[in-house]
This record gives structure tokens, C-alpha cells and sequence, in this order.
């Protein structure tokens, strides 16, 4: 029940933070013209990519631990 109640609280938050962030922000990439995005999919995708190398990295490095183990077998 603590668990469901703290995920409430934080979907609040994060949904407060998003209103928050609704506003327009300019993207430079190298090549190509400047584009307009909402802050909050800027700082959504900075995290789902950095959430997702993190994971990448995980199971690399977990592969590795497990594939010298069966080595040692």
C-alpha cells in the first residue's frame, strides 16, 4: 500500500513538472535548421536515452560476468 501511495506522489510531481515545462525550446543540431520543441519531450528523451544506455550497459557487462563463469566450468 506504501508503494502504491509513494507511485502516486510521484506521478503527481512529475506531472506538475511537466505543466511546468510546456513551453517552447530550440534545438541546434549540427547540420539542418533550428527546431522548436516542448521542454519537457527534450528533457523526457534526454532521460530515455540516457536510461537506456545505462541498461545497455547492464546487460553488457552482465554478459560478460556470465560468460566467464562458463568459461571457468
Amino acid at each position: 500500500m506504501g508503494r502504491l501511495v509513494f507511485s502516486l506522489i510521484v506521478a503527481i510531481l512529475l506531472l506538475v513538472f511537466a505543466s511546468q515545462n510546456m513551453h517552447e525550446a530550440p534545438i541546434r543540431v549540427v547540420f539542418g535548421p533550428t527546431v522548436e520543441l516542448p521542454l519537457i519531450l527534450i528533457i523526457a528523451v534526454g532521460f530515455i536515452s540516457g536510461f537506456s544506455v545505462a541498461i545497455f550497459a547492464v546487460i553488457i557487462r552482465g554478459s560478460k560476468k556470465n560468460s566467464h563463469y562458463e568459461d571457468e566450468y
